[in-house]
């Protein structure tokens, strides 16, 4: 997505948030620098063939996300699937041997799962921002693939598609690379948190206030893109 198409999403959630985009800018940056002479060409063209005209299950960590699996695994399609998992939901896929083919993740989730799943194929997405600074520089130099994001102006080897949550930023993502259909899975937008969300969580909880305020900007983001393009989507309720 061009900056200047995204900005003006950004500054909204900027100013209802209270976030400081110079932090976002710095946490790009160290992401750049870490990722120089990586060559993401490779990966981004593995992104296309995954996604280009195929099915794709973006997994959120909502409640239902086992409840959504277990319904696709009943249809026997999920060797016809690709599944982009968002952060913690990449637990649930492992729970359920589900091949995982792309993470977005800001780190906030299991990062054993997530580089169990990398060991397996998946390919990693990783989201800089102002909070997750010290994560990025810690984890990132271990991994031999991955490809950055953001939510500011990009940098080398660090891409914007838009997106603010790592489940709507998997939604913008795969519409980026024109798939025949997104399924919404685990993508509650209510008032309760699942289980896979943080590593620390042993059952779903209450949804604190700023998570709440978070799961409304992505409803809209989705809502927005929804409106703005032409891809076909099935939320599973």
């Amino acid at each position: 997505m061009k900056w200047s198409e995204w900005q003006p999403l950004y500054n909204g959630i900027v100013s209802e948030l209270g976030l400081n985009p110079e932090e976002d800018r710095r946490a790009t940056q160290i992401l750049s620098s870490i990722l120089i002479g990586r060559n993401s060409s490779l990966l981004l063209q593995e992104l296309r063939v995954l996604i280009r005209e195929r099915i794709v299950v973006v997994c959120g960590a909502g409640p239902s996300l086992k409840n959504h699996l277990e319904r696709i695994e009943r249809q026997e399609l999920t060797e016809r699937l690709t599944f982009i998992a968002a952060d913690g939901a990449t637990s649930a896929l492992l729970e359920e041997g589900i091949q995982v083919d792309i993470i977005v993740t800001d780190l906030d989730g299991d990062l054993g799962d997530i580089k169990n799943a990398i060991k397996q194929g998946a390919i990693p997405i990783v989201h800089a921002h102002g909070d997750n600074m010290h994560i990025v520089e810690d984890f990132l130099p271990s991994l031999k693939t991955v490809i950055g994001s953001t939510q500011v102006e990009p940098q080398p080897n660090v891409f914007l598609w838009g997106g603010f949550t790592d489940g709507d930023r998997g939604c913008y993502l795969a519409t980026h690379y024109k798939p025949a259909k997104l399924v919404l899975a685990g993508m509650d937008f209510g008032h309760v948190v699942g289980k896979w969300s943080k590593p620390e969580y042993i059952d779903h909880i209450r949804a604190p206030e700023k998570k709440r305020k978070k799961l409304e900007i992505a409803q809209r983001l989705l809502g927005h893109l929804w409106e703005t393009t032409d891809v076909k989507y099935e939320i599973m309720r």
